[in-house]
């Protein structure tokens, strides 16, 4: 993240202005030593509520992605040669798995969002487990 985030954000800030980093209240992305190095770099954070619901479609393409990969590769954690070559395994056919993700995926995703706003807007943003 040190490497790549703020050469994008820079990049971001030259194009259109400063940028607000928008992530989920996952707990790594809420570890005190995660914030701290967003407040050293200045990134400035988007608040979320505790229980917003998650906006992000990328999230669903992770949870198709995972899906894929235990289909396809049910037994890559076995791969001989431990978790060095267990990542350098994954790291060889998690491109090839994304790309048996059909684009009819990505499109439901992103005609989905207007029903997704609308849905956060009818709850003002956040909703409660209650």
């Amino acid at each position: 993240m040190a490497e790549t985030l703020p050469p994008v954000l820079q990049e971001i800030a030259d194009d259109v202005g400063d940028p607000v980093f928008m992530q989920d209240n996952s707990s790594v992305h809420t570890a005190h030593d995660t914030l701290e190095w967003f407040d050293e770099n200045n990134i400035d954070l988007e608040d979320h509520p505790p229980l917003s619901p998650d906006l992000n479609l990328i999230e669903h393409a992770w949870v198709e992605l995972k899906r894929r990969l235990h289909q396809q590769y049910p037994d890559i954690l076995d791969t001989p040669g431990g978790p060095d070559r267990i990542r350098a395994r994954l790291a060889e056919v998690l491109p090839l798995i994304w790309d048996t993700i059909p684009d009819s995926f990505f499109k439901k995703l992103w005609q989905s969002m207007p029903s997704r706003v609308a849905a956060v807007i009818d709850v003002k943003g956040w909703y409660t487990c209650y």
